[in-house]
C-alpha cells in the first residue's frame, strides 16, 4: 500500500511569484515542482523520483484564477479539479472538461489535483507503477532504473500510457498553454507537449513553469468517455473525447500509448452520420498494448465502441 511507504525527505520552497519560481529552479538541479501532489507523492514513495528540493506553486499569485472574455478561456495551472467543476465559466465555454475532471480518481483527489498537474502527468504501465521492491524483482524497466520495457521487450522506447484525463478533451477542443521560462512566456498548442516515447510525457523544459491553459470559444459539440475497470480511483483503460463542428469533426484516443492519438480520416464519416465508420476508423489507427491488467485485443475492440458511443452520444 502506498500508504504504508516511506516518503523520502526533502526540501520544500514556496514563492509566490512565477519569476521566484524560476529562480529557484535554476538554483536547485533536479528540483520538481508540486501543486497538489497526487501523483509527485505517491511516485516518490514508489522510489520513482527522488528529488532532493520541491517547489511548491500554491502560493504563486495568478495559478489558481479563471476567466473568460468572450472568445477564450483562460484556466490558471493550479486550478483544482474540484474548483473547475464548480466554475460557471467552465461550465459555458467547456462543459465536457467538467465531464472529465468528475472522472478523475475520487472526490477527494479532485480537490487536491489540478488541471496543470493533469496535464503533466505522468504516463503509466503495469511495470512501472509498482514499488522499488516490486521493480527490483523484474531488474526495474526502461523508465526507471532498469534498460528493458516489459510492455515490448525488444524495442528501445518506453510503451508506458498517457493515462491524463482532461488532455483528450483539451486537444478536441484546441486548447493552447503558456509557459514561462527566464526567456519570456511561450504558447504553443496542448498536443505538443506529449512524445512518442514514454519517458517524453509533459514535455517542458527543466526551467520551465505551466502557467495557465487557454480554449477557444468554438460553436462545436464535444464529448467525453472513461473506460475503467472501476467507477472510480483507476487509470483509464481508454479515454476517448471527440468534437462535432459543420466541417466534420475530430475524434481523440489515450490511454492506449504514450501519447493521446487524434484519429485521422474520421471528419467525412462524421459529417454523414455514420459513426460505427468513424470508431472502426479508429479501431485501425489505435493498437493498444500490454500497458494494462486487461487484454490489448480486447481494449482495440472498445476502442470502436467507445468512440462510436462518444459520438453517438454528442450527436443525441
Amino acid at each position: 500500500m502506498t500508504s504504508m511507504l516511506p516518503l523520502p525527505q526533502f526540501k520544500l520552497l514556496q514563492p509566490t511569484t512565477v519569476a521566484e519560481a524560476l529562480k529557484m529552479l535554476a538554483e536547485n538541479t533536479g528540483a520538481k515542482l508540486i501543486s497538489g501532489g497526487t501523483d509527485l507523492l505517491p511516485s516518490m514513495k514508489h522510489g520513482l523520483y527522488d528529488p532532493k528540493v520541491l517547489i511548491s506553486t500554491k502560493r504563486i499569485e495568478g495559478l489558481r484564477e479563471i476567466s473568460a472574455n468572450g472568445v477564450e478561456l483562460s484556466i490558471g495551472a493550479g486550478v483544482t479539479h474540484t474548483n473547475l467543476r464548480k466554475s460557471k465559466d467552465v461550465a459555458t465555454y467547456a462543459a465536457s472538461l467538467v465531464e472529465a475532471c468528475k472522472a478523475i480518481a475520487t472526490p477527494t483527489l479532485q480537490s487536491m489535483g489540478t488541471i496543470g498537474g493533469n496535464i503533466l502527468l505522468d504516463t503509466r504501465c503495469v511495470f512501472y507503477n509498482q514499488t522499488r521492491f516490486w521493480r527490483e524483482s523484474i531488474n526495474g524497466c526502461l523508465k526507471c532504473s532498469g534498460e528493458v520495457c516489459h510492455v515490448v521487450q525488444k524495442k528501445k522506447s518506453c510503451f508506458a500510457a498517457h493515462s491524463a484525463d482532461t488532455v483528450p478533451i483539451l486537444m478536441v477542443m484546441g486548447a493552447k498553454v503558456v509557459i514561462a521560462s527566464p526567456g519570456g512566456e511561450r504558447t504553443v498548442g496542448i498536443e505538443s507537449l506529449y512524445g512518442t516515447d514514454g519517458r517524453d510525457s509533459g514535455r517542458l523544459e527543466s526551467n520551465e513553469l505551466l502557467l495557465r491553459v487557454l480554449i477557444p470559444k468554438l460553436d462545436h459539440t464535444f464529448g467525453f468517455r472513461k473506460l475503467r475497470v472501476r467507477g472510480a480511483i483507476d487509470y483509464p483503460l481508454i479515454v476517448t473525447a471527440v468534437s462535432i463542428s459543420p466541417e466534420g469533426g475530430r475524434v481523440v484516443v489515450s490511454g492506449v500509448g504514450p501519447s493521446p492519438i487524434e484519429i485521422e480520416g474520421v471528419a467525412e464519416s462524421i459529417l454523414s452520420g455514420d459513426f460505427s465508420k468513424a470508431g472502426d476508423i479508429a479501431r485501425s489507427q489505435v493498437k493498444p498494448l500490454g500497458t494494462h491488467n486487461v487484454s490489448p485485443n480486447w481494449r482495440r475492440h472498445m476502442v470502436e465502441v467507445e468512440v462510436r458511443k462518444c459520438l453517438e452520444e454528442v450527436s443525441l
